[in-house]
């Protein structure tokens, strides 16, 4: 497991989605990792239509080429989700 070193201070993207992950209602929890892991597999045969056998190879060159802008994409998926679960819970 990585250490977030944004933890020390205030927190970071991740280490507070996790947090509130670990501490949701579980139900809340169980619906949305659903949701997300129904809308990965939809975004993953879209782009296996697209690339093939080249995905895997297609991904890493991105994650490579890109980092800095996997790295906000990650902090804006841990923001986005985290303020999902919380909506539902109200």
């Amino acid at each position: 497991m990585n250490i977030d070193e944004n933890d020390i201070l205030t927190g970071s993207p991740r280490s507070k989605f996790f947090d509130m992950l670990f501490n949701a209602n579980k139900n809340l929890v169980t619906d949305a990792v659903e949701d997300w892991v129904e809308r990965f597999a939809a975004m993953e045969y879209l782009l296996r239509c697209e690339f093939g056998d080249e995905l895997e190879e297609k991904i890493q060159e991105a994650i490579y080429e890109n980092q800095d802008a996997v790295e906000e994409g990650k902090n804006d998926f841990f923001i986005d989700r985290a303020g999902e679960i919380l909506s539902r819970h109200e």
